[in-house]
């Protein structure tokens, strides 16, 4: 008899309350698994969008950093175009007003030279000029030499002459 009841296995199943207790609990186990992997999912996509945001307000920043760069590069190149303009005018202005100055110191020191009983210094280079032709070169350097002094000689009359000439004429503005 003993055999015939461990044979049979009964039938019936037995109600534990731990076995219960065990299925509720991985029912709620169950649940919260599955309400964790819906949390999972919305901060993966959170990230996502996250990630996207940040890299597009990258973008956005680099990009108006190189515009403004640029903006700033073609101001500077445009006011150092208009400053080195204004300069070139100053420049050329102060040479006239130098070029002016020397002239009329010129035309003053060959006025003074006139009044006195010395020659003025057209008749004293004229003068010079008929001595250099008749000197005779023994070297042709010394030939050379003293083209190069007869024709600066030819130019400065020249120009002391234009100088009289201009000082007649009234000042250009």
């Amino acid at each position: 008899m003993e055999n015939e009841d461990t044979k049979q296995p009964s039938a019936e199943p037995t109600s534990n309350p731990d076995q219960e207790e065990n299925t509720s609990s991985l029912a709620t186990l169950a649940s919260e698994i599955e309400t964790l992997k819906e949390n999972v999912q919305k901060r993966k996509s959170e990230t996502t969008t996250l990630r996207i945001l940040f890299y597009t307000g990258l973008a956005v920043l680099l990009f108006g950093f190189i515009y403004t760069n640029q903006t700033l590069q073609r101001a500077q190149y445009k006011s150092i175009d208009s400053s080195v303009g204004r300069l070139q005018i100053q420049v050329s202005h102060t040479l006239l007003l130098l070029e002016r100055k020397l002239q009329s110191e010129i035309l003053d020191l060959s006025t003074k030279m006139e009044g006195r009983t010395v020659p003025g210094i057209n008749h004293t280079l004229q003068r010079m000029n008929q001595t250099l032709e008749h000197l005779e070169p023994k070297t042709t350097s010394m030939g050379i030499l003293i083209e190069r002094l007869q024709r600066n000689s030819n130019e400065l009359i020249k120009m002391v002459g234009d100088l009289k000439t201009e000082k007649t004429m009234p000042p250009m503005p």
